[in-house]
């Protein structure tokens, strides 16, 4: 009698093991070289700077990008918020820059593991947050270990979800999706539709099947969602009235929807080219566990097996992964970091498969010494490591701090505290370094005469190439990134 209780307990014990590497995983490819990889030009250098301004002004409803109000970055303020928040904590450094983006995409893996396992299986739960912690596109680029919006969305995603589910048994967990909501609109502005359309595509598939008691709940819900949206659009319309609104609307939604802006096209295969060029490690894994396990296609949909036989919990799935996907397909402008909320639903998908591969190798004849078997661990082991070293590789070659003119600049910022800098030309992402990272200034100058007859002693100036002047002392040299210090 004793018996089965013990099993279940040891496997409870193992599962819980397999779940803490997974997410101890995830944290270790969230937080390595965090602090040593450069700040991203354009997005993440604009919502740096924004943070630093609001930091130093304390004005928190309208953003500033070098002193005066950005229309270009036309998203509402929360990400510049979490972002203040960590500066006021921890210092304006980045770490905490990305602090708010690394904890969203933890978050992100640790619920979407604790789901898939109270409602679809434990197996599928291990396999999927593998695949989660090591989705390339959830790190890179302008994702988890970045300043930018898309890991906060994502998590924002998936709770809608989970709170969706939640409310087939609970009506009024309903509520939580106006928070949630809102939250969306306050981080992406019109980037609420693709949340709102799960959510409104799911209540219509599903319409009929225990729809009593949902209207009040959801009356609560849009009430939630209207109210912190109206106070803070209020507060902004004081400022210049409709002019940032219309951005929001105009520029940030339709005009990316209908036409291709900044240069970004792409056709509707765009968005199924990124998920196999980035992904193609656990997708190379998935089509190889269903051939050495192959399932008939009559039982395809026992893949996802649901414990308590709820066939809207696959309806939720599929209408997620259609909405994360075809929004973004059917927009004209087309950016690789649209395709983040479709990521854990995909994890789901590839973890299914291969759970039920994992389940089948154990339970057949032999169980793990056959061949199939032992190819399958190999499959999955390879898998592991390709996408692993992806992300290792990707840090040092493509993100390196020490090898950019940042890294040069942080390394000599004992000398550049409270000076002046001179080049040709500065990025946004190096003014953001210089001022709020350094405490100097940033000057320009085309050439090595126009330096001295504007610097003083004790500026800098930061050359492409080696500099013979007895006026200029060399205090870092990496690459063709020179930096010398006006010594008279």
């Amino acid at each position: 009698m004793t018996f089965l209780p013990a099993v279940v307990a040891s496997r409870f014990r193992v599962f819980t093991v397999l779940v803490t590497g997974v997410l101890i995983l995830a944290a270790f490819n969230l937080g390595f070289r965090l602090d040593r990889e450069f700040v991203g030009e354009w997005d993440e250098s604009l919502y740096a700077t924004t943070a630093w301004e609001m930091h130093k002004t304390g004005e928190w409803i309208a953003t500033t990008f070098h002193g005066v109000l950005d229309y270009y970055n036309s998203k509402p303020p929360l990400n510049a918020w979490l972002i203040v928040l960590s500066f006021k904590t921890l210092g304006v450094n980045l770490i905490a820059l990305r602090l708010s983006a690394v904890v969203a995409a933890w978050l992100t893996i640790a619920v979407l593991v604790c789901w898939v396992w109270k409602h679809i299986g434990n197996t599928t739960a291990v396999m999927s947050g593998l695949v989660l912690a090591t989705t390339f596109g959830l790190f890179y680029p302008h994702a988890g270990r970045s300043a930018n919006t898309d890991a906060v969305f994502t998590l924002l995603v998936v709770l809608t979800v989970v709170a969706l589910w939640s409310a087939q048994h609970r009506p009024w967990r309903l509520m939580w999706l106006g928070p949630i909501l809102a939250a969306v609109f306050m981080l992406r502005g019109m980037g609420i539709l693709m949340p709102l359309a799960i959510v409104t595509v799911y209540e219509v598939v599903t319409f009929g099947i225990r729809r009593r008691g949902r209207w009040v709940p959801t009356v609560a819900a849009t009430m939630l969602l209207l109210l912190p949206v109206a106070a803070w659009t209020a507060a902004r319309w004081r400022i210049d009235q409709a002019e940032f609104l219309k951005r929001v609307f105009w520029y940030d939604f339709v005009a990316r929807s209908v036409s291709t802006i900044e240069d970004h096209p792409g056709s509707v295969f765009y968005y199924l080219n990124i998920l196999q060029k980035h992904q193609y490690d656990w997708i190379a894994a998935a089509v190889l566990a269903w051939l050495l396990f192959p399932v008939a296609w009559a039982k395809v949909r026992e893949l996802v097996r649901i414990r308590r036989g709820d066939e809207t919990t696959r309806t939720l799935l599929i209408v997620w992964a259609l909405v994360a996907l075809g929004i973004p397909t059917l927009m004209r402008t087309k950016l690789a970091w649209y395709l983040h909320p479709f990521y854990p639903v995909f994890a789901i998908g590839v973890g299914a498969v291969l759970a039920q591969a994992w389940g089948r190798a154990a339970a057949q004849a032999g169980g793990w010494r056959s061949r199939r078997s032992v190819a399958l661990a190999a499959v999955l082991v390879l898998a592991l490591g390709v996408a692993e070293g992806k992300l290792i590789w990707y840090s040092y070659h493509h993100r390196d701090l020490a090898s950019s003119t940042q890294g040069v600049l942080l390394s000599a910022q004992d000398d550049l505290r409270g000076r002046s800098v001179f080049r040709r030309r500065w990025d946004r992402a190096e003014m953001f370094v210089i001022q709020a990272l350094i405490g100097a200034k940033y000057g320009l100058a085309v050439n090595e005469a126009d330096f001295l007859r504007n610097s003083r002693p004790g500026d800098c100036l930061m050359s492409s190439k080696a500099l013979h002047n007895p006026a200029l002392l060399l205090l870092r040299h990496v690459g063709l990134h020179y930096l010398y210090k006006r010594t008279e």
